[in-house]
């Protein structure tokens, strides 16, 4: 019988998330962290010690250029994503996108379209998306257990400057593009792509960066279902999400952007008498050492092994995170952004 492959991953960017991934792509006995780039080599180095890389480098087309990396995971300053991805691509490397894929609709096309070109593999690290409860949550609406979808319900917000002070890079891309990717994604999961009309609202930091810190979007599908995402990096959010639909609903616990429980609740009775039925599903998180930076970083494991198993079958990116899904995120993201900002102006 022939052994499973080996998939050999180069990291462009050795920050907080990147280790976390480290640490699961060392568990996973398909997976090696072969390479890791850096501009301050040191840094490179101190990562490749610490999770066991054979290579280091201390600029990113050195690593890109090696022959032996197969799958390049980018996990630089968002900023710096798109640029990085089609590095990469050009490289002809398989390409795996920390969140969001890019900071404009035009980038996220060109690193597309470069992909597909190629043949190369290219998707979304929305970690939240591969998930077994969101998975979970998928097959339930799927089956018409709860009816028809009426409203997605999601949050994400947290006090950034409590957890990492005002020297992180966050602050000068805004909550939009950190938080408010996740429950956009949500929306759009459970709510559709067919959007007819979205309105939002928000506010700018005020420490002077001059971006958007805490917003909030009402989004209306084509025909009566609606969605409200909220997000913000100012303050402690709910950070569940609820889905809605005609016969029950589905409440995913906090932390809904890594969720391991959610309740299924169907409707019976009548509002004076209910006699509602609620079923509640944990998924617990496999058990790997190591020191995390994150809630429930060891799930980040569910979408490493997804992207090698798409590369093994010779896909393109994830059904779970679709390219053209980052897009439409972005797309609603950044106008939202505008928004608010001219609003604040």
């Amino acid at each position: 019988m022939e052994s499973e492959r080996v998939y050999r991953w180069g990291f462009i960017g050795c920050g907080k998330i990147a280790n976390d991934f480290a640490l699961v792509l060392n568990f996973l006995e398909s997976a090696q962290v072969y390479a890791v780039a850096a501009r301050d080599i040191g840094r490179a180095q101190a990562f490749a010690i610490l999770h066991g890389a054979k290579r280091y480098y201390g600029n990113y087309a050195n690593l890109v250029s090696d022959p032996l990396v197969d799958i390049v995971y980018i996990a630089t300053t968002t900023e710096s994503h798109a640029e990085h991805a089609i590095l990469a691509l050009n490289a002809g490397k398989h390409v795996f996108i920390e969140k969001p894929v890019a900071l404009s609709v035009e980038d996220i096309v060109k690193i597309k379209v470069l992909s597909r070109e190629k043949g190369l593999f290219c998707s979304e690290a929305m970690w939240m998306r591969f998930f077994p409860a969101i998975e979970y949550s998928r097959k339930i609406v799927e089956s018409g257990d709860i009816g028809e979808v009426q409203q997605v319900r999601a949050d994400l917000s947290f006090d950034l400057k409590r957890d990492e002070g005002l020297n992180s890079p966050t602050w000068k891309t805004g909550g939009s593009f950190d938080a408010g990717v996740y429950p956009i994604h949500q929306a759009l999961i459970f709510g559709g792509s067919n959007i007819k009309e979205a309105d939002c609202a928000g506010v700018i930091d005020g420490y002077g960066f001059g971006q958007v810190a805490a917003g909030a979007m009402h989004i209306h599908f084509e025909g009566s279902s609606t969605a409200i995402a909220t997000w913000s990096i100012l303050y402690e959010g709910a950070e569940e999400m609820d889905i809605y639909g005609s016969k029950g609903r589905i409440r995913v616990q906090a932390p809904a952007h890594s969720p391991t429980c959610l309740s299924l609740i169907k409707y019976g009775g009548s509002r004076r008498n209910p006699k509602n039925v609620v079923e509640t599903q944990v998924f617990h998180l496999p058990s790997i050492q190591g020191e995390f930076n994150f809630p429930s970083s060891e799930g980040l494991i569910y979408e490493a092994a997804a992207v090698q198993r798409c590369i093994s079958a010779g896909r393109t990116e994830c059904p779970q995170a679709p390219m053209d899904e980052s897009l439409l995120a972005i797309q609603l993201l950044s106008e939202c952004d505008r928004i608010i900002k001219s609003r604040e102006n």
